[in-house]
């Protein structure tokens, strides 16, 4: 397997975002600006083995700096009294770890986690309300040669989701990348799409952000460390795995290519893809606490283009699990 690298990239967002800013999504369109950058047969020469346990770069989902995704457990495991209401109503609106907390074992984590304003308060952002907010914009088609919305089959309104960011907040994306890539050209990929824009409508202003910060990253070490918490939705199906041990919720992407010729008269959208969300916690057979992620590249998402990978994989951070408490907690 080809060595690799964690870095921590710190991005800033300037604009709205109306996709959200996720790992697999942003890996995509990281492909697709290197094929533009370095041309077709450079993509397919850092593609080579993806599907095989040897990617060239696996993002994590844009995370508040310095924080990590509550996992998917149900919240005694997590060291919530379940007889105490107050307790788990509390409990529920917290989904953000500081960092420095990991080396903590999972149910110990309740004393830990923040909502929104406890993390955004940590940041020391003003007007702690809100990490960012989400709006709904009402839109509809313009016939231009009428310059009217048309009537009947003509009058085709349509919702946007907008996400608007804290204008102080930055963002912290995990990085795994090996030397088919290397830091300064992945710096360099990042940096252009967030000039260009990310997502759905770039090309009108949205989705942009200055990269801050790409530096080699590890996070501390978790004593008895036995699995590992995901930053970012991955394909775990087919291997090795405690599988009563491990906590996931369902995923389906819905993906579409960002940008080819070839499926600009025909169709764009890939095949849905089922996955782990984001913040899994999942208990491999054998633990490695060296590897940085886990999960497998997918192929076969197009007809539209056969070659077409998907991100399966996902940064993981190790984190120690009371194995025995959990069968214990699930018996009684």
């Amino acid at each position: 397997m080809t060595n690799h690298t964690l870095y921590r990239l710190q991005v800033q967002p300037r604009t709205a975002f109306a996709t959200p800013l996720r790992g697999d999504t942003l890996f995509g369109q990281c492909c697709w600006h290197l094929r533009h950058l370095l041309g077709e047969g450079s993509l397919t020469e850092v593609l080579a083995g993806y599907c095989s346990g040897s990617p060239f770069l696996v993002l994590s989902d844009a995370l508040p700096s310095g924080h990590l995704p509550r996992p998917t457990l149900p919240l005694n495991l997590l060291g919530c009294d379940l007889s105490r209401p107050e307790d788990r109503k509390n409990l529920k609106g917290c989904r953000w770890l500081p960092v420095d907390a990991v080396v903590e074992p999972l149910h110990q984590w309740h004393r830990y986690l923040r909502n929104d304003g406890q993390a955004a308060e940590s940041l020391g952002l003003a007007d702690e309300q809100a990490l960012w907010l989400d709006e709904v914009r009402t839109h509809n088609c313009l016939n231009r040669l009428t310059n009217t919305t048309g009537t009947g089959e003509g009058f085709a309104p349509y919702e946007r989701h907008l996400t608007w960011y804290h204008h102080q907040l930055t963002l912290d994306i995990y990085a795994v990348f090996d030397s088919r890539l290397g830091a300064a050209l992945l710096t360099d990929v990042l940096a252009q799409i967030g000039l260009g824009g990310y997502g759905k409508e770039a090309s009108s202003g949205l989705g942009k952000f200055d990269l801050l910060s790409c530096e080699p990253w590890q996070f501390p070490a978790a004593p008895h460390a036995n699995s590992w918490l995901t930053l970012a939705p991955a394909a775990p199906q087919g291997m090795p795995w405690q599988a009563d041990q491990c906590f996931y919720d369902i995923y389906v992407r819905f993906g579409r290519h960002g940008s080819a010729p070839q499926v600009a008269n025909g169709n764009p959208w890939k095949n849905p893809v089922l996955m782990a969300d984001c913040a899994a916690l999942l208990t491999p057979a054998t633990f490695d606490g060296s590897r940085l992620f886990s999960g497998q590249g997918l192929g076969g998402v197009s007809l539209a283009i056969p070659d077409t990978v998907h991100q399966g994989y996902a940064p993981i951070v190790p984190v120690a699990h009371d194995l025995a408490a959990t069968l214990e907690n699930r018996q009684s």
